[in-house]
């Protein structure tokens, strides 16, 4: 019925979507002359101008991504770089987003820089330093970097960088995540977990050529701004993360997930999608905004990260994937995993299921153990430190530990 449903408003905004491609068009035809939207102003061209021209003399960094939520998995990096040696490196942000399809080079574009630059805001990172890789060839003498950092494979990346660090988005891999990315170019990982809780082929041996550094996940350091979902009520509030998987987040509705957390009123709850599944690509964020209107104990978030929901939050519930993990090692809280068919078994995530999870249910019996997981109260501190040194390849300020990394590549190189 879910389904059902969906299809129908993904058909009705895909109309909408033509419609504005089209006056895109027309204004990209008519009023700018054949120019791009995303060009910046003249101002803060000059102005971008003006930083590259400063960066002479220091170490170049690039990092590369498509997706507003990577920022995240860098910016503690670059934070505790400036810390830990000021005025050594000049961070450049890069992003191959106009490459996406569900992005492209309109008005979605314009939308997304101005996500990025409030998200670099809030990181403390200036805005200047974000630049299109469409963009780069109106800037004089755009530096080259002396290393490159990315969290995913961007086909059209074709820098010419000596030192190459893949920075893993996740700290868990899944069942098909036997060994490292193939259709990345790296000759550095920084790993942020230890075995079992890691790549399986790295548990027998590393790859020559590529060099492994225990970092921890930097990402838990990422400075963040806590959202309130509720700011007036004083109910516990229950995340449910689900992952990217669109048929187990329809499967989860099918069974009756939403009518569960109707009936819950003495819990409020934020839906926080995957950001991949909240995008307009696939209209996800539309249908449920439409199915929980009027729910006033639910609410439905599609921008805000993990990180900022977890201080109002007492409660995670997902179903396989990083989320759950990451919820757990970083604040301590609780998690409930939904059960998932047996093709998802077998990955790092669902081996930190077995061994720290609060809870594993079918969606039909999610209430009663949401009730039983909220009265343990919060993780003792030995739990959660424990686990943290089970799990984490380096369980300290693992931002300052992959900035230390960084510093050492580029010394050597």
């Amino acid at each position: 019925m879910f389904r059902l449903r969906f299809q129908g408003v993904r058909i009705q905004l895909h109309w909408n979507k033509i419609i504005q491609k089209i006056l895109e068009f027309l204004i990209r035809r008519l009023l700018l002359k054949g120019d791009s939207l995303f060009k910046a102003q003249p101002y803060l061209r000059q102005e971008k101008q003006t930083l590259l021209d400063k960066s002479s003399g220091r170490r170049i960094i690039y990092f590369t991504f498509r997706t507003l939520h990577f920022l995240d998995w860098f910016a503690p990096i670059d934070s505790a770089l400036e810390r830990s040696f000021p005025g050594k490196y000049e961070v450049f942000y890069i992003d191959f987003s106009t490459t996406l399809h569900r992005i492209g080079k309109g008005f979605e574009y314009l939308h997304f820089r101005q996500q990025v630059e409030e998200r670099l805001l809030q990181l403390n990172i200036s805005p200047l330093r974000h630049f299109s890789h469409e963009e780069l060839a109106e800037y004089t003498s755009f530096p080259d970097a002396d290393v490159h950092v990315t969290c995913e494979s961007i086909r059209q990346e074709t820098f010419s960088v000596p030192e190459r660090i893949y920075l893993p988005h996740y700290a868990l891999p899944k069942a098909i995540d036997i060994g490292l990315p193939e259709n990345i170019r790296f000759n550095h990982v920084f790993l942020p977990t230890r075995p079992p809780y890691t790549y399986k082929q790295l548990e027998q041996k590393f790859q020559e050529e590529i060099k492994v550094h225990s970092v921890g996940y930097p990402k838990l350091q990422a400075a963040s701004s806590p959202v309130s979902c509720f700011p007036d009520s004083d109910q516990p509030v229950v995340l449910y993360a689900p992952s990217l998987e669109l048929s187990l987040l329809f499967d989860a509705l099918d069974r009756g997930l939403l009518e569960i957390f109707n009936k819950m009123s003495h819990y409020n709850f934020v839906i926080k999608l995957h950001p991949s599944l909240a995008s307009r690509r696939h209209y996800v964020t539309a249908f449920m905004c439409q199915e929980l209107k009027g729910v006033e104990h639910i609410h439905f978030d599609e921008l805000s990260g993990i990180q900022n929901l977890a201080e109002e939050s007492s409660l995670l519930i997902t179903d396989f994937g990083s989320v759950g993990g990451e919820y757990r090692l970083g604040y301590g809280k609780r998690v409930i995993f939904l059960k998932t068919p047996a093709e998802y078994e077998g990955g790092a995530d669902l081996q930190f299921r077995d061994d720290f999870a609060d809870g594993v249910c079918k969606v039909e019996d999610l209430g009663n153990v949401i009730e039983s997981v909220m009265k343990k109260g919060a993780l003792s501190n030995s739990e959660f430190h424990n686990m943290r040194q089970q799990v984490l390849s380096f369980s300290e300020a693992s931002d300052y530990e992959a900035a230390r990394i960084v510093d050492e590549i580029c010394s050597a190189s």
